[in-house]
């Protein structure tokens, strides 16, 4: 914690008790028995204060000084040391009209107060300029922001995030992070999909040397990795009923013991998971632990989709497309307003990935020497599903692996090689269906780079 301190305050027993309490505390401190020598240095650039304690008492440099603060240190919050007396207080308030006061009596004590307070405040300030944005206008999503920041203050208290695949579960992890008192900290995540169930443990608590056939040293999990942070779990409903009851036992007690490990390991880490599965539904079929559900669901947020949102697919157009034309660097590319209506009716399957997605593919298929775009190229939604998809029986027995293959090709070219939609489709988060397109060797027609739209 530090700040830049500006101190004017004649008697030199207290502005120097106040100078070393405030360096004490980390901050960089420049005090001065008069105004005048206060605005010399803000002259020559010497500082630039975020806070100015000011004496009231008779000074004839004092509105000079005011004046070289307002001009070189607009931000800086001025608050007035109060005479004793109340008569002489009235007096400070017709003449200065303080914004705020401190006593005199304990200005030790309460300096420090304020400057805790002032460097929360800016902080807070820097986090939300620096924390990912939540694009949109709607109801639904300034509910979320509000949401959002309220529960960010604490930066504790398990937080679930829901919603269906590509709504921005991720940014919504790493914007409640940004926001907490641990954003300084380290934000480190997990996809539970994506990796397999015999290498997960590992990832999350870690291990010693020799645990297992190939770990040749000690390693850091993704909790010790995330101490003083967070650590986000996505696709937590991805996570199998024997990770599930070792993740509970972290969260109840607070420590953790790596594999292979004897040492228990304290831990201060805020969790944040996410899922698009029903973690209600999973529970009742048996596929997650409820013990788990009711302790991940301290505080939940529901992110709609972009069908629900509003003219927020319209905004999140117009964003994405300058922010592709500006990484592509290219001359900016707008819409007409004439095709708002079509972005509008698009239901948008694969949400803020696939809106995101596309613009970056139009952004890219468009001429430089074009300045509008002119055609939407959107998908035909109509076409999906015109087949019923069967299991031909007549021959015999037929594999639950061959069974597999054939509902994830079904399920891609039903979503047009949409990686989002297909797993949306099959209830998978899209790491899963990512890792098992990979067992099965399965690729998209037409490469992924133009399918992938979500």
């Amino acid at each position: 914690m530090s700040l830049v301190i500006l101190l004017v305050e004649p008697e030199e027993a207290l502005r120097e008790a106040v100078r070393e309490n405030l360096r004490e505390d980390g901050h960089r401190v420049w005090a001065f028995a008069r105004a005048g020598g206060a605005a010399e240095a803000l002259s020559r650039g010497d500082a630039e204060p975020a806070l100015a304690l000011l004496t009231s008492g008779e000074d004839p440099d004092m509105d000079a000084l005011l004046a070289q603060i307002s001009a070189c240190a607009t931000r800086c919050q001025r608050v007035w040391i109060a005479p004793e007396g109340r008569d002489e207080v009235d007096r400070l308030a017709v003449a200065r009209r303080p914004r705020g006061l401190l006593s005199r009596s304990r200005l030790v004590e309460e300096s420090r107060m304020l400057a805790e307070r002032v460097w929360r405040t800016r902080e807070r300030g820097r986090a939300l300029v620096q924390a990912p944005t939540l694009v949109g206008e709607s109801e639904a999503v300034e509910r979320v922001r509000k949401l959002i920041d309220r529960i960010a203050g604490s930066g504790s208290g398990t937080v679930l995030i829901t919603g269906e695949t590509g709504t921005g579960k991720e940014l919504t992890a790493r914007r409640l992070h940004a926001l907490s008192p641990r954003g300084h900290g380290p934000f480190v995540e997990v996809d539970c999909a994506s990796i397999p169930a015999n290498l997960l443990e590992s990832e999350l608590f870690g291990h010693e040397a020799g645990a297992f056939t190939d770990a040749r040293g000690a390693k850091a999990g993704l909790f010790e990795l995330g101490q003083g942070g967070t650590a986000f779990l996505d696709e937590i409903g991805e996570l199998d009923l024997s990770l599930q009851a070792k993740l509970l036992r972290v969260l109840d007690t607070r420590r953790l013991r790596r594999l292979g490990g004897r040492e228990e390991i304290p831990l201060d880490v805020h969790l944040v998971a996410a899922t698009n599965r029903d973690l209600s539904r999973e529970v009742g079929a048996g596929r997650f632990r409820a013990d788990l559900f009711y302790r991940l669901d301290v505080v939940r947020v529901q992110l709609p989709p972009v069908r629900e949102r509003g003219n927020d697919a319209w905004i999140l157009a117009q964003v994405f497309l300058e922010e592709a034309s500006r990484r592509l660097g290219r001359p900016p590319l707008a819409f007409p307003l004439s095709l708002r209506k079509q972005v509008l009716a698009y239901p948008w399957p694969g949400n803020v990935r696939e809106v995101r997605n596309h613009m970056e593919r139009l952004a890219l298929m468009t001429p430089f020497d074009v300045s509008e775009v002119g055609d939407l190229d959107l998908p035909n939604l109509s076409e999906r599903n015109v087949e019923r998809f069967r299991i031909d029986f007549s021959r015999g027995p037929v594999g639950w692996e061959d069974i597999e293959r054939n509902v994830l090709k079904e399920a891609l070219r039903a979503a047009r090689g949409n990686v989002s939609e297909a797993a949306r489709l099959l209830g998978l988060g899209r790491g899963a269906l990512r890792y098992r397109m990979s067992r099965y060797d399965l690729a998209i027609e037409g490469g992924e780079e133009e399918r992938e739209a979500a």
